[in-house]
């Protein structure tokens, strides 16, 4: 088992508000370099631009929630 596999084994018996406590220092331990807003916005304007254009199509609020797992749950 993996060092990761093995922390996230562990933070199952963790209460709701303790997981959420160490997501968010999970992802303050990334850095500022992980959350570029110029590169977020760009992507923004991309994934618009596919909208926009056709060449994707919108999800609707109840797809989008089908669509969401939680880790636990089987795919």
């Amino acid at each position: 088992m993996t060092a990761a596999a093995a922390v996230a084994a562990l933070m199952l018996d963790l209460s709701n508000q303790d997981r959420a406590r160490l997501a968010v220092e999970l992802i303050d331990s990334l850095g500022d370099s992980t959350w570029d807003d110029d590169e977020l916005s760009r992507l923004a304007d991309e994934r618009d631009a596919e909208l926009e254009s056709g060449a994707v199509a919108a999800l609707s609020y109840e797809e989008f929630l089908a669509g969401v797992r939680r880790p636990s749950q089987p795919q």
